[in-house]
């Protein structure tokens, strides 16, 4: 026969390995026993739901040991409140409680004082108390009688790359393809690597380089039946098939919970905070601190952290579409103190009208469902990408390749693309770019040579309708460039790498040139006061174009989305490119030529650097 010592280590998980075994036999041959532990259990969970985990199991404990010791009752009824009521609104002030609130309380001193009257009698155990308050306490809070046990629903598989860690308690755990995690098991992706988990109904959720995820219910939590788990730290993307009915996707952070019923979106986990970015759907974040939350519909972001509520906001711009920080080069407008000078050489035209004048270099943003493809360099694994197989290049590929990551802080920047016949990625350099930067760094391999951006001044989306709000990108024929013709053309600010000899390179423009049209130009009477033309017009003019590498031909724009048919394209550039000229005084000092902006700055962006 089982002793109430085995039952109560054996609920408790505190028996080895062999007392465990003991009792778990013991018990198939006990039916009566096993359905008292069985609603031991049940009775834990209520508790452990209502009233947040083992330090409050250990709170209400102590209650109950004091009333057998035999504090007064009246001391103990305001203690097994104060337990109760901060352990589960710890951080409500009292004065902001509800009607409902108080009411609940009311009745909870009702059903405290009848218990701690019963408690009284000496021959009831310890244990037995502690599980009559929980169950009263359950029964008592609102929504109590149809709680539901807490079991969360395993992913079906994980993929991740063999450098990942995986652990079960102490123990490591070798990674095999489509492993399937069990409940409290831990994964840390590898710094240069991403995971994929995929539940049995669709839901894909994709971790980024370096996230540590806890699989399995959390404790404390009062919803559950669903799926569940901890991102402890790193970003991850996900895309939520629709959810039951009352069994939502739980993702808990050091910082918040967030509550997912069906949606696409990602969640980022930073030292002292917690950011959620909402692309379809609505997702409900809640302060793990302050127990307020607040709903964040698509196109919004949110942030809890430790120090105050969750707020949600919408940014400014969208960092896909207009990417970089305000004082950035790209987003910084000409000003009045802008000086103007001829460009050198042949006229532009002098061959004849551009042709092929606008070339594309479309960035692709990855679906959380897209294949998940490996980045090689050198024959080392260096990233994955989220890319669909319309978005890869054909057999080589020696433009940049631009790949936006979903979480709207990064782009990684690939050069010297060729596709392997896996359908993964061999590239000859790697960058991962700062939506919310500057947009120039360090010129390092060939993927920004020249220390410029790939995704500097390209034409998105809607902007040949509603507007271009910074500067432009082209390249130019490699005979107007200075620097040697068989190494590399010569730089000025913001590009960097090989600065001019001002003995020696006169006559000729560089990589990081800024070229725009005057403003004693009248635009409108060249291209009217509305649509493409005068939209293009009048950012040569407010922003100006840089010159970021050379071409085969006189003078190429690029784009990336936007784009109109070529012969359109080519009408309007043949008439405005006659019409640049070079802004001379263009520095670190005096960026656009300083002097009053033609613009209002561009609004600011949340850093992704923090």
């Amino acid at each position: 026969m089982l002793t109430e010592h085995q039952l109560t280590g054996f609920i408790e998980d505190t028996l080895s390995a062999d007392e465990r075994a003991q009792v778990e036999a013991a018990l198939t041959q006990d039916e009566t026993t096993r359905r008292r532990v069985l609603e031991q259990i049940r009775l834990d969970a209520a508790l452990r739901a209502t009233l947040g985990g083992a330090a409050a199991s250990e709170r209400v404990k102590q209650s109950v040991l004091a009333v057998l010791r035999g504090e007064s009752e009246a001391e103990l009824k305001e203690q097994v409140l104060a337990d109760t009521t901060f352990i589960s609104r710890s951080s409500r002030r009292k004065e902001a409680q509800t009607g409902s609130e108080r009411e609940s309380k009311s009745f909870l001193t009702l059903v405290a004082t009848r218990f701690l009257a019963w408690l009284r009698q000496p021959a009831l155990a310890i244990s037995l108390a502690a599980a009559c308050i929980a169950f009263g306490l359950w029964l008592a809070l609102p929504g109590g009688r149809n709680a539901p046990r807490l079991v969360a629903e395993m992913p079906s598989a994980v993929t991740a790359p063999a450098s990942s860690e995986w652990s079960r308690g102490e123990t490591t755990l070798a990674l095999t393809a489509g492993f399937v995690p069990q409940s409290g098991d831990e994964l840390v992706v590898a710094p240069s690597a991403s995971a994929t988990v995929r539940f049995a109904d669709g839901t894909v959720v994709h971790l980024e380089p370096a996230a540590r995820v806890r699989f399995g219910t959390m404790p404390g939590t009062a919803a559950s039946g669903g799926k569940q788990f901890a991102l402890l730290q790193g970003t991850l993307t996900a895309d939520v098939q629709k959810q039951p009915s009352g069994k939502p996707l739980l993702i808990h952070t050091p910082h918040a919970v967030a509550t997912v019923l069906g949606t696409e979106f990602a969640l980022a986990v930073e030292t002292n905070r917690t950011e959620l970015d909402v692309a379809r759907g609505l997702v409900n974040l809640a302060s793990a601190a302050t127990t307020q939350a607040v709903n964040v519909v698509a196109g919004e972001s949110a942030v809890a952290s430790p120090k105050s509520a969750p707020r949600s906001f919408t940014f400014a711009r969208n960092p896909y579409l207009w990417p970089f920080r305000s004082d950035s080069p790209w987003n910084t407008p000409l000003g009045a103190g802008a000086r103007y000078e001829p460009i050198p050489g042949r006229p532009w035209l002098t061959d004849g009208a551009l042709t092929n004048a606008v070339r594309s270099r479309k960035p692709f943003l990855g679906h959380p469902t897209d294949p998940l493809r490996n980045i090689w360099i050198n024959g080392e694994h260096h990233a994955d990408v989220r890319l669909a197989a319309d978005a890869l290049p054909g057999a080589h590929m020696s433009d940049p390749l631009v790949v936006l990551q979903r979480s709207r802080r990064h782009a990684l920047e690939l050069s010297g693309v060729s596709v392997r016949a896996d359908g993964d990625l061999d590239v000859e350099d790697m960058e991962r770019t700062d939506l919310a930067g500057s947009g120039v760094s360090e010129p390092v391999g060939a993927v920004n040579r020249f220390g410029l951006s790939n995704l500097g001044g390209l034409i998105r989306g809607e902007e040949y309708q509603r507007g271009i709000s910074h500067a432009l990108s082209a390249r130019v024929s490699r005979e107007r460039l200075a620097g040697n013709m068989f190494t590399r053309p010569t730089t000025v600010w913001p590009a960097a790498g090989n600065p001019p000899d001002a003995n020696v390179e006169q006559g000729r423009l560089h990589v990081g040139s800024l070229l725009a049209i005057p403003p004693d130009v009248d635009i409108r009477s060249l291209v009217g006061d509305s649509g493409p033309g005068y939209e293009l017009a009048r950012a040569m003019q407010d922003y100006g174009v840089y010159i970021t590498g050379f071409s085969d031909a006189p003078f190429v724009l690029l784009a990336g989305e936007a784009r109109l048919n070529r012969d359109k394209e080519d009408a309007m550039l043949s008439k405005l490119v006659p019409l640049l000229k070079i802004v001379a005084n263009n520095t670190p000092q005096t960026p656009g030529g300083g002097g009053t902006p033609r613009r209002e700055p561009a609004p600011a962006l949340p850093s992704a650097s923090k």
